[in-house]
């Protein structure tokens, strides 16, 4: 779990946490000088209940607001601290406004410097100020770092608040928003940051969003202590292998491949505060924070002109720099000049169109997806897919409501409807089903192309194979993993080149024969077993061709055609001087 601090300058979270902790999370000599947190600060705590707890020490002067939102990503509760003797202040209110921004669901008040004294009437303005967020009704207790006041109840009091969040939904896809990097002798590139969504094991290979560099997971810490793997939840210190510190940056996002969406627009969501300090504009010019990232940003408002403090509408972000993201993410916008928080919203669509700002359609879909109901929002996007088949990131809303599926892709019923039309047409041409499939599917994965095919429910054909059909297939079969020229084939056949051609378009129509390159075919059946080969010797890592040739037990000339294929077909994809599979 993760624990945030929250406050005004000079209301002493740091010192509360190092009564709480022991750690003095202000690690950096300025810091020290200055008595002033500057950067995040990290340290571990156990509560009463045994539940350990990584706590985020963030910034409270204005200044810093930019640091203190890059310590927010993934925080579960707040401890929201407010001085006694002094009441709620500026970045007490902008603090409370950016955690209700970003989602945090629980918390605990703390009125520090309880030893000094409570001025009169505080109590009561912490109660209007949190009233309507997620901090009304939360326990308040004053507690002094000095005498050690309340700090027993405080523990008690976090204990409480976490048993009573929702639990946690994993999505099986780890991500860590790096807020700190640096080099350690011996070891190399260390990220730290919070980590969410899955788990994180060493030896994991995990991409540097939003660029294209991948590092493996040397070694793994939480709070100093090694671990070979790690929950979402906790603070991670990585280790990685592969990159170099200077080619790291604060900001960047450590998750697998494919698992996020690097977009530079999205639609969103978008509200402002009730005491937001100016109205959003069409066009306005803003900071976008999310993550540890800040990006700036043109704000493009859908159906509207202008968006006033306290209202709520829809908006096209378009990013200056890209961002990795994924539809759910929460984030925070402040005004470009001068710096102050307006609002903030929700991703709702990671590559919309650019055009229509006005269409009321668009906007209804919108209005769908941010309605947050996974099952309303699986239908819309198959229907705004229309005959085209989508492969979503979680399937769980899409089976629920029962749409066609073909190994993790998706049809709306309609477009499965449309598709079997098509197909009965081809059969009547005297296609069979792998050529229909083939037609129909052609850039799909074959697992998923055979399982929409597989839904048509097709009649099943009469057809007889003819003797040179057979004698073709068993010729190819015998070539093995060495595509053959049709040339070569007419040569083997001497006489029958007339029939040949024919027969081929057959085979190939149906499935049992593949063009690798123009004028050269392999049995289907030869091409998976020299597929499966490559997995099974090299998996993930990256290979050469002369190793794929070595692999294969074929000519340099081969195994090349071969390579090229995949690349082709998306199997397998260019790898500085090798390739990996796809």
């Amino acid at each position: 779990m993760i624990l945030g601090t929250a406050g005004h300058v000079d209301h002493g979270k740091t010192a509360l946490v190092k009564a709480l902790t022991g750690v003095d999370t202000d690690r950096l000599a300025e810091e020290r000088r200055r008595g002033l947190t500057i950067e995040l600060g990290l340290a571990p705590l156990t509560l009463p209940s045994g539940r350990a707890v990584s706590v985020v020490d963030v910034p409270g002067h204005e200044k810093f607001i930019p640091t203190m939102l890059s310590g927010c990503a993934g925080m579960d509760l707040a401890l929201f601290v407010i001085a006694a003797d002094q009441g709620p202040m500026p970045q007490t209110r902008e603090h409370l406004a950016i955690l209700s921004l970003l989602g945090v669901k629980g918390g605990v008040v703390a009125l520090t410097r309880a030893d000094l004294g409570e001025r009169p009437g505080v109590r009561e303005q912490i109660a209007a100020l949190v009233k309507g967020t997620f901090l009304e009704g939360a326990p308040m207790i004053p507690v002094s770092a000095v005498t050690g006041q309340g700090l027993t109840e405080l523990c008690g009091a976090l204990d409480a608040q976490a048993d009573a969040l929702p639990p946690s939904t994993l999505t099986g896809s780890p991500r860590l928003h790096i807020d700190r990097v640096f080099s350690v002798a011996g070891s190399g590139t260390v990220v730290t940051g919070t980590l969410t969504g899955g788990a994180l094991r060493s030896g994991m290979e995990l991409r540097l969003w939003p660029g294209d560099a991948l590092a493996k997971v040397r070694g793994l810490e939480c709070h100093g202590t090694r671990a070979a793997q790690l929950p979402p939840g906790v603070r991670a210190a990585v280790n990685l292998a592969g990159v170099r510190a200077e080619d790291v940056q604060r900001g960047m996002t450590l998750a697998p491949s494919n698992t996020l969406e690097l977009t530079d627009q999205m639609d969103v969501s978008l509200t402002l505060l009730p005491d937001a300090p100016y109205p959003v504009k069409n066009n306005s010019r803003l900071h976008l924070h999310h993550g540890a990232r800040a990006v700036v940003c043109r704000c493009v408002l859908l159906g509207r002109d202008k968006l006033e403090p306290g209202e709520a509408g829809f908006a096209q972000l378009r990013l200056e720099h890209p961002l990795a993201v994924l539809e759910g993410d929460r984030f925070v916008i402040r005004f470009f000049s001068p710096l102050a928080t307006l609002g903030g919203g929700t991703v709702l669509e990671a590559h919309p169109p650019r055009r229509g700002r006005k269409d009321l359609d668009r906007l209804a879909g919108l209005t769908v997806r941010a309605s947050g109901d996974p099952r309303a929002i699986a239908a819309r996007r198959l229907a705004e897919a229309g005959d085209r088949p989508i492969c979503p990131k979680d399937p769980t809303p899409y089976r629920a409501i029962g749409a066609p599926e073909g190994e993790g892709w998706f049809l709306s019923a309609s477009a499965l409807e449309a598709y079997r039309a098509r197909a009965l047409e081809l059969q009547m041409q005297g296609l069979d089903l792998p050529a229909i499939r083939d037609r129909l599917f052609p850039t799909l994965p074959r697992g998923a192309a055979e399982g929409f095919a597989a839904r048509l429910e097709l009649p099943v054909p009469t057809r007889t194979v003819s003797p040179l059909e057979e004698a073709l297939e068993v010729f190819y079969r015998r070539a093995g993993l060495y595509p053959q020229e049709d040339k070569a084939v007419e040569n083997a056949f001497p006489g029958r080149a007339a029939e040949l051609k024919p027969a081929r378009r057959v085979l190939t129509d149906r499935g049992v024969l593949v063009m690798v390159c123009k004028g050269s075919r392999i049995h289907a059946a030869c091409l998976k077993e020299g597929l499966d080969k490559l997995k099974g010797r090299f998996g993930t890592e990256i290979f050469t061709l002369a190793q794929a040739r070595d692999a294969l037990g074929v000519s340099r000339k081969y195994a090349l055609m071969l390579l090229e294929y995949w690349d082709k077909t998306g199997v397998t994809k260019q790898a500085g001087e090798g390739r990996r599979f796809a």
